[in-house]
């Protein structure tokens, strides 16, 4: 069930200006992957996506475990979010300013006003 249409306006006008708050410009790189024919997968390289702002959002303890493309457990140490029309999905990678690489392992399904993705740290 979604939101009222006023209450959906105002949501989305103050996830913008939380972004915008402490924003960071986030270009996001997106791998499709193939059948290999013998039950796996086979994974293109990553191509970047446009830059989208953001803000990333430390996380608390008491995250859940996550899997990353690559099948290992990770905890997540960030939440990415972006507006609602913001494009991102699990497996995403981005890399920081410092060069610090992260993947999003979970993406929330609710996308009405805002888009929000746990990250985990990757090198």
């Amino acid at each position: 069930m979604g939101i009222q249409e006023t209450e959906l306006r105002v949501q989305r006008i103050m996830t913008d200006k939380f972004i915008q708050a402490d924003s960071v410009e986030v270009t996001l790189y997106r791998s499709t992957r193939s059948a290999d024919g013998a039950g796996g997968y086979t994974d293109a390289s990553p191509a970047p996506l446009p830059p989208q702002v953001m803000r990333l959002i430390p996380l608390r303890d008491g995250a859940e475990e996550q899997l990353t493309a690559d099948g290992q457990k990770v905890r997540p140490t960030y939440m990415l979010m972006g507006r609602h029309d913001a494009d991102m999905q699990r497996w995403d990678t981005f890399t920081t300013e410092d060069g610090t690489r992260y993947e999003v392992v979970f993406v929330n399904a609710n996308r009405q006003y805002q888009v929000k993705g746990e990250v985990a740290y990757r090198g």
